[in-house]
């Protein structure tokens, strides 16, 4: 008997002397408050609550996991927030910001981006068309723009174009011979006056000042359309010309095509067309275009000229190509 009760002892102590020497990983660990579900031995040994919430715990499992926030409506930003307390001296964080469509303040660029400043710049050619395709033929064509942007759809611009044009053979036959005919009623020499045309030729132009509303198309990537047209003052002038012996800056001599006829008139004229365009960059306005235009000039006049087709009703279609945005 007082062997047995002695066995027991020193179990009883071997026992108290293992607990003494528990792991560290037991002492250090924070104190977790009972929980009516938790066996008690789980809080003789300060073992964290298996049961508690374990969004916050070192080791846990992150509470953005996709699963949680389905299942845990706690999980929320709204209740996460809510339920972490401080100590005053450092506020509560702010509401997450939402990211939408950009918006642009500075007074160069659009709501939705766009620039406000609308450009143009391009060069081409132009081509007669209908009955002024008898008489004239096509040349180079320039263009020039600027106006404003209202959004990225719809702008409008005041543009100025310059249509360069030569004359066809039987336009200016036509004119040498009233010219001819005219200096020998005056009393001339044929053969002087023949000397003296000798080298007739010719050349033509349209410059006009037009404003012009634009509607870009939707385009997929940085490839775009848009659509134009509008309406302005043009002026069309037909020279002539005869080589005159002339000595240039370096004191050369030789001869040069100088105007000795003209013939010029002016009036109200349209224009319309079509453009793709190509964007350099997906961050910038930039844009390569290719247009193609027709415009029509009201000069339906009759006169006395030699040379009556410079006032006839004029079409022509310049195409350019060049940079907008």
């Amino acid at each position: 008997m007082t062997s047995s009760i002695r066995l027991t002892g020193l179990r009883t102590g071997l026992a108290l002397a293992a607990l003494s020497v528990t792991p560290v990983m037991f002492a250090a660990a924070p104190a977790a408050t009972p929980d009516a579900a938790t066996p008690a031995a789980a809080s003789i040994f300060n073992i964290p609550n298996p049961t508690a919430d374990y969004r916050y715990q070192p080791a846990g499992v992150s509470s953005s996991d996709d699963v949680i926030a389905a299942n845990d409506p706690s999980s929320s930003l709204d209740a996460e927030r809510d339920s972490l307390s401080y100590d005053g001296a450092q506020p509560p964080p702010g509401r997450r910001r939402s990211y939408g469509r950009s918006r642009y303040q500075d007074r160069m660029h659009n709501a939705d981006g766009s620039s406000k400043i609308a450009f143009v710049a391009g060069a081409g050619m132009n081509v007669p068309n209908g009955s002024t395709a008898k008489y004239y033929t096509p040349h180079f064509a320039l263009d020039v723009g600027a106006g404003l942007n209202f959004n990225k759809t719809f702008g409008i611009l005041a543009e100025f174009s310059y249509q360069r044009m030569g004359l066809t053979a039987g336009a200016i036959n036509q004119d040498y011979t009233n010219t001819y005919n005219y200096f020998i009623s005056q009393g001339n020499n044929p053969s002087d006056v023949s000397d003296y045309l000798s080298g007739f030729d010719a050349n033509a132009h349209i410059w006009g000042i037009s404003v012009n509303p634009i509607v870009n198309l939707v385009g997929q990537g940085k490839v775009g359309a848009y659509v134009t047209g509008g309406v302005g003052y043009y002026r069309k002038t037909t020279n002539f010309t005869l080589p005159q012996l002339t000595q240039n800056i370096y004191g050369g001599i030789g001869y040069v095509n100088s105007t000795f006829d003209s013939y010029g008139a002016g009036g109200l004229g349209y224009n319309g067309g079509v453009g793709l365009t190509y964007k350099l960059s997906e961050f910038s306005s930039e844009r390569l275009f290719v247009e193609a235009r027709y415009q029509w000039v009201d000069l339906g006049k009759t006169n006395n000229d030699f040379f009556a087709y410079n006032k006839r009703n004029t079409g022509t279609i310049p195409i350019t190509v060049g940079v907008r945005f």
